[in-house]
């Protein structure tokens, strides 16, 4: 499955891990039904799956406004992505 997977530019030119990096890995292993391994390769997993939903139900779903709930996921994600990224690259290079 890692011949089909998008390249990490970044990484490719930079040499240091992204903010995003890891995250098809872990929602592979979350299809897969690994869960906790989804969880430790990249911590906003889950949070991004949520955010992907009510972006999907923002542009489907006419009807009510999922606005709050796309911002608050986003939020939230972006701010457990942070916390993942400086946690690994102060503590685990």
């Amino acid at each position: 499955m890692e011949d089909y997977m998008l390249p990490c530019m970044f990484k490719k030119f930079f040499g240091v891990d992204c903010i995003g990096c890891g995250l098809q890995r872990s929602l592979i292993l979350v299809f897969k039904g690994r869960f906790s391994d989804a969880f430790y390769m990249f911590p906003a997993v889950y949070t991004s799956l949520l955010f992907f939903a009510f972006v999907g139900l923002f542009f489907i779903d006419k009807k009510h406004n999922y606005t709050n709930f796309v911002i608050g996921s986003a939020i939230l994600n972006a701010c457990i992505m942070i916390i993942a990224y400086v946690y690994k690259m102060r503590f685990l290079y």
